[in-house]
This record gives structure tokens, C-alpha cells and sequence, in this order.
């Protein structure tokens, strides 16, 4: 008996892990891979429906979840960043779809849980043969939880910055996006590096240039405000 279309992302350590104990349960898998060696392993492990990813690439994933009538994904990249990139993505396209996430610590737990994922899965608790039985039986929220994600104004959102912006070719860290707009700059995904997401506090002092996208958080308003100025021209 089949129990419908899970899309996995990544098959890497973890991945390949998820996409054989699933399909032991009856699921099809669908894998998304950046990862061309990778996507060779899954398909040496016997999985057909297989994409080349581009994790930036919107219309991608949107063919890809519409395709295959996609209402279950798993980010389970070994890159946690990429995880949470992924979820903050997912989330803003398809608000409805439900995202398990793979994490290794309590502090990617909380970041994906605010990025909007439905389960997030540790790794040093869970076990690969669990994962089928956390998939079906939510878990109930700690009540500390609760408090922090409650307030349904707080929001993620990615920016792209336009060409001729009024932050095109300004340093980071020269801004201080909290105390002026209200927002906490996150991350970004940086051209000058290779357009990875990488989080802020990794101590570079990225150049913001036309094309990156900036990952805030803030209150709904705020973030409407500030998408308008990144478009503002300088």
C-alpha cells in the first residue's frame, strides 16, 4: 500500500537514511538533490523520481511541489543552513504544505521552528527508524514554545536587493537594521559567495550587492517597510 508523495531534499548522511526507512512504510519518494553524486546514490538505492536542484530557484520548487502534488516535504540536507533556508522558502510559497526538518541542536530546532517547520527532527534523539512513527505522531510543543512562536506578526521573510538600491554596495554591518527598521537581518545569500546562505554572525562583513537576498525577521509591518526600500532607488 502506497501513503502518497513525500519530496525529500538532500541525500546526503541523513537523506538517504529518511528516503529508505519511508519507503520501507509505503511512500513514494521524490529526492531534490544540488548534489549530482548524490543523486547517483539514490538512484544506485533504487529511487526513480530524481531532480537536479537549485535551491534558489523559486519556480523550481514550485514545479516540483506542483508536479507531484507534493504535501509533505523533508529538509534533510546535511547543511543545516540549507535546511533553514529551505523551510524559510517553502513557507512563503506554500503556506499550507507540511515541512519536517532534520536538525543536530537545540539552536537549529529553534531556528526551524521559526522558519515555519511543522516537526523538526534531532538527530542525537531520534533515531532513522523512528522517523516514520515522529512523521505521523506530532509532538506536543514545551510551553516555552508556545510563548515564543505564538505572536503570529513575527515573520520571516527573504528580500532581494534591486539593482540601484539605497543598500546596493553597502557593508552589513554599517547598518543597524534593528534600532532603524526594526528588523534582524538573519542571513543572506551572497553572490560574492557563491550564493550560499550563510548567517550573519559568522563574523564576514558581507558587501550587500544587487541580487543578494537578505533573510530578516520582524514584525510584519516593519518587513513590508524595509522590502519597500531595498527597491527604492538611491
Amino acid at each position: 500500500m502506497q501513503n502518497g508523495n513525500i519530496l525529500l531534499f538532500g541525500y546526503g548522511r541523513y537523506g538517504e537514511q529518511v528516503a529508505k526507512n519511508l519507503a520501507l512504510e509505503g511512500y513514494n519518494i521524490i529526492v531534490a538533490e544540488e548534489n549530482k553524486n548524490a543523486l547517483k546514490n539514490a538512484s544506485d538505492d533504487g529511487f526513480e523520481n530524481l531532480y537536479v536542484l537549485n535551491i534558489h530557484n523559486d519556480a523550481q520548487l514550485t514545479d516540483i511541489i506542483m508536479d507531484n502534488r507534493i504535501e509533505k516535504v523533508f529538509c534533510a540536507f546535511d547543511d543545516e543552513e540549507q535546511n533553514i533556508y529551505l523551510t524559510i522558502t517553502l513557507k512563503s510559497i506554500f503556506r499550507q504544505i507540511e515541512v519536517i526538518a532534520i536538525c543536530e541542536s537545540k539552536e537549529t530546532e529553534r531556528k526551524l521552528k521559526l522558519a515555519g517547520a511543522n516537526k523538526v527532527i534531532d538527530t542525537m534523539v531520534v533515531a532513522a527508524n523512528r522517523l516514520f512513527y515522529v512523521l505521523e505522531k506530532p509532538g506536543v510543543a514545551e510551553a516555552m514554545d508556545q510563548i515564543l512562536f505564538k505572536d503570529r506578526s513575527i515573520i520571516f521573510k527573504e528580500i532581494r536587493v534591486t539593482q540601484g538600491s539605497i543598500f546596493d554596495g553597502k557593508n552589513l554591518k554599517d547598518i543597524d537594521f534593528q534600532t532603524t527598521y526594526g528588523v534582524i537581518v538573519i542571513g543572506m545569500v551572497d553572490k560574492e559567495l557563491g550564493n550560499r546562505f550563510v548567517f550573519v554572525t559568522r563574523g564576514i562583513n558581507h558587501k550587500i550587492d544587487a541580487g543578494d537576498i537578505l533573510v530578516v525577521i520582524g514584525k510584519r509591518d516593519d518587513v513590508a517597510k524595509l522590502e519597500q526600500l531595498m527597491r527604492a532607488k538611491a
